[in-house]
């Protein structure tokens, strides 16, 4: 029975853990398309050497970003380590990202990655932090934003040459920040199929256990106590006639 309720707790556990890893899919997911939307965005704004709704397409990445990092599940926020009472995101608004010395002040997460024991001797980690997913593309928002805002831009109308040769950089740097994202992608993936092959093992057992302990539980003790008598008696039967050959010889046949 013990063992059934160790097996049940672990199946709860992980239970709980996939509706955090689930999240951390779609949310993660948000912010690639996002990162993907902004880079087709420059990509087609170096294109057509004309940059009209670049900022609208930058601040409307920024928003679907910050809204899927400050997620929260029963009120913890899920992107922030140990953090769970503050949002992993600090800023709001793209002006709330230029005030700051560094696109990383932007993150209050710490570095506590979360784990949950899945079996006997077996933990997970599973835990995504705000800015192991999203610290490079935060970093271009802050770029365009502050290249927009500075002396080369406004980023509205056509490319100048010195627009131009700061895009298409950053779609460069946009690229690198869109594999950092799926490598975040990566390791949930591998967290929810841990989390299958765990809960899967729990299941088997669970219904052997099941099994075995409704046996035991629904057996009659009369009839158990007949049958066991009756296997004695055959096996002592047994045990004389092996003996009775044992004592024959080839005189005993002739």
């Amino acid at each position: 029975r013990q063992s059934r309720e160790a097996v049940g707790t672990f199946r709860s556990t992980i239970q709980q853990v996939r509706q955090t890893v689930d999240a951390y899919d779609v949310q993660i997911g948000a912010v690639a398309d996002a990162a993907r939307s902004l880079q087709q965005a420059v990509v087609t704004a170096v294109g057509q050497e004309d940059t009209t709704g670049l900022m609208a397409n930058l601040d409307q990445a920024f928003t679907i970003a910050v809204s899927a990092l400050n997620t929260r599940i029963n009120g913890n926020f899920i992107f922030g380590g140990a953090r769970t009472d503050q949002p992993p995101v600090t800023v709001s608004t793209l002006s709330d990202l230029q005030a700051l010395a560094l696109s990383s002040d932007a993150f209050a997460n710490d570095q506590t990655v979360r784990s949950a024991f899945i079996a006997e001797g077996t933990d997970i980690k599973f835990g995504q932090l705000a800015d192991g997913v999203a610290s490079e593309i935060f970093a271009s928002f802050k770029r365009i934003a502050d290249f927009d805002a500075g002396p080369s831009g406004p980023l509205s109308g056509k490319l100048t040459a010195a627009q131009r040769a700061f895009l298409e950089t950053e779609i460069g740097n946009i690229e690198s920040a869109v594999q950092q994202i799926q490598s975040a992608q990566v390791k949930n993936g591998l967290a929810s199929n841990r989390l299958d092959v765990a809960d899967a093992q729990h299941e088997s057992t669970q219904l052997f256990l099941e099994s075995l302990v409704s046996d035991i539980e629904d057996v009659n003790l009369a009839e158990a106590a007949s049958r066991l008598n009756q296997d004695q008696v055959a096996l002592q039967a047994s045990f004389e006639a092996l003996r009775t050959l044992g004592q024959l010889s080839l005189l005993n046949f002739l």
